[in-house]
């Protein structure tokens, strides 16, 4: 996983911030303001929510295990008042073996990170790290997509897809982000995808790099049953950020230990 968007973090970042709007920022900044201690972000990313945790009032810690992805946080952390940026703490680390001084009141997985967890015993060991560091009556929440077996076994996805509008970069060059799913292994219930950066420089050249990367897709019970196995219980499930029911296309799954 250290190897996911090493050199591409620049354009992750500008793909992900273009859609901000997700109802998870809302979510999470709303569980981070009205946490009564410190927040653990698991896969932090390039700090698309562990920003708006910190606005929320916060001290939030962002682990990530990709040193690119922690770079362009660090910069966002940065430019943040004095008074806001000193309850951050960036740290990289795999979501499989991490140890932190301290325990968390929150500690949340926006944007299924999880899933790139790829076996039951990778996900066994994240949640019992989860489960040793959150505070006793602290919440886990585990953010990951529910999966749809039509776009699952849609073979059509093997060529390139996507209509997500260009993205305009500082330099005056155009992303375009589209994404192909080349192979699925359906008994390990892994998807092997790849996000295209196509990029169009302002002198007409163009560029194209592909990252490759797996995701194992989790079904609502199977879930439930992994965090039973590390000591959790499970407390409430979504469909979405809004409290949606089940089958609203994700699964928001609040555990206390």
């Amino acid at each position: 996983m250290a190897d996911y968007y090493m050199g591409f973090a620049g354009y992750y970042d500008a793909q992900v911030e273009s859609i901000g709007g997700r109802d998870d920022i809302r979510f999470y900044a709303g569980m981070a303001a009205s946490s009564r201690g410190p927040v653990l972000e698991l896969g932090c990313g390039t700090g698309r929510v562990t920003v708006p945790m910190l606005e929320a009032g916060a001290a939030v810690t962002g682990l990530d295990l990709c040193p690119d992805m922690l770079e362009v946080a660090r910069r966002k952390v940065s430019a943040l008042p004095c008074s806001i940026r000193e309850r951050a703490r960036l740290v990289q680390a795999d979501m499989t073996s991490f140890s932190i001084d301290g325990r968390f009141d929150l500690i949340v997985t926006p944007f299924r990170p999880f899933q790139h967890l790829t076996t039951p015993e990778q996900q066994l060991a994240c949640l019992g790290r989860v489960r040793s560091h959150l505070a006793p009556g602290g919440t886990f929440v585990l953010d990951i997509f529910d999966p749809d077996l039509d776009i699952l076994t849609d073979r059509g996805r093997v060529n390139e897809f996507g209509d997500e509008p260009p993205i305009v970069l500082p330099d005056g060059s155009e992303l375009t982000v589209r994404y192909r799913t080349p192979g699925i292994d359906r008994t390990a219930q892994v998807c092997h995808c790849e996000m295209i950066y196509l990029i169009l420089q302002p002198d007409g050249h163009r560029e194209r790099f592909v990252q490759p990367f797996t995701m194992r897709w989790t079904y609502r019970f199977e879930a439930e049953h992994l965090l039973a196995l590390s000591g959790f219980r499970v407390r409430e499930v979504y469909g979405g950020y809004n409290g949606e029911p089940v089958g609203a296309g994700e699964l928001v799954i609040l555990a206390e230990a």
